[in-house]
Formats: C-alpha cells, sequence, structure tokens
C-alpha cells in the first residue's frame, strides 16, 4: 500500500502565517503589524493601510496577533542563535584551517634551518613555544601560577626567565642538563 503524498494542505500552518480561513486582507494587516518589531502598533497598521484603528483591533482580536507575533518573535530569535552558532563554528572551522597551514610552513621553515646554527636561546624559546601549543591543544594551561615546580617528584626549582640568560650559560646548562638526563 502506497503512502499518502503530505502537502501543505495536510501541515496546520505557522502561527505567523496566514491562518485557515483567514482573509488575504486581515493577513496582510498581520504581516504589516508582525514585521513591525518593536514597534508594534494597531493604529499604525490601520494609517499604512487606510483602514480604521476599531478594525484592526477586531482582526487582532479573531486572529490572535499578540499569540501569533510572540511566536514570530520567538522564531526569529530561534533563527538568529542558529546563525550566529553558525558563523562561530565558520569561524573556528576557518582558524583551524589557518592554523594548520601555518604550521605546515612554519615546520618547513625550522627544518631547513642547520641544527648546528640554532643558539641554545633558540632552541629554549622553541621548546617553549611548542610545549604551550602542546598544552593549549590538549586544553590545559599554558601559565604556571605557583612559583615552584616539581620535576618527577623529587627536583624542585623556582621558575627561569631564560630570557636573562647568555648563550654560553645556556650551552653550560645544556651540557650539564644533557648528563643529567641520560645518564
Amino acid at each position: 500500500m502506497a503512502g499518502k503524498k503530505i502537502t501543505r494542505q495536510d501541515t496546520p500552518p505557522e502561527l505567523w502565517e496566514r491562518q485557515d480561513g483567514e482573509t488575504a486582507q486581515a493577513f496582510q494587516a498581520f504581516a504589516e503589524y508582525r514585521d513591525m518589531g518593536a514597534e508594534r502598533s494597531l493604529a499604525k497598521v490601520a494609517q499604512k493601510l487606510g483602514k480604521s484603528k476599531p478594525l484592526m483591533e477586531r482582526w487582532s482580536s479573531r486572529w490572535h496577533w499578540g499569540i501569533r507575533v510572540d511566536a514570530w518573535d520567538d522564531e526569529m530569535d530561534r533563527r538568529s542563535c542558529r546563525e550566529l552558532q553558525k558563523g562561530i563554528a565558520d569561524m573556528r572551522k576557518n582558524h583551524v584551517g589557518i592554523a594548520k597551514a601555518m604550521l605546515v610552513k612554519a615546520l618547513q621553515a625550522l627544518q631547513r634551518i642547520p641544527v648546528d646554527e640554532m643558539t641554545p636561546q633558540d632552541i629554549a624559546k622553541m621548546v617553549d613555544v611548542a610545549a604551550k601549543l602542546e598544552r593549549i591543544s590538549r586544553g590545559e594551561a599554558t601559565e604556571r601560577t605557583e612559583g615552584t615546580q616539581t620535576i618527577a617528584g623529587e627536583v624542585s626549582f623556582n621558575a627561569i626567565d631564560l630570557s636573562k640568560v647568555s648563550d654560553e650559560e645556556l650551552a653550560t646548562l645544556d651540557a650539564i642538563t644533557g648528563k643529567i638526563f641520560t645518564e
């Protein structure tokens, strides 16, 4: 048995659409009222359409304009929210695409830098930026607010500002930590 084809006549109209039995003139008046937004006024509709205010009051009462415009306003708000959410999702998608492209370019540039031409400060800065990027990607905090950090539950040190350390001092530190962590 074939299913019945659903037509527009089979579904009730939305409250802000022309209602069953509503005349074209009454609906035109409602649509004017509906589309006025915050400036809605039966008197303004009557004036615009060249009709009497008492007629607008009758149509408004008969066709429940107050309820219908509330439904319209709610629908417009839902549509605005959906559009805003879509815009935010599209923006995030675009930003991720841009970030990926930038990372590819940055990686290509990094790969062209000979390791022996990198200073200890260059390396320290790259480690710092890479760690922050990884933490952001994993949803972790990128800064520590406490003054002391513990590594492996044993070694504790105050946060160090490597920007104040010379290349020679960083090279020495690199040599020392290389001995510590390779043994």
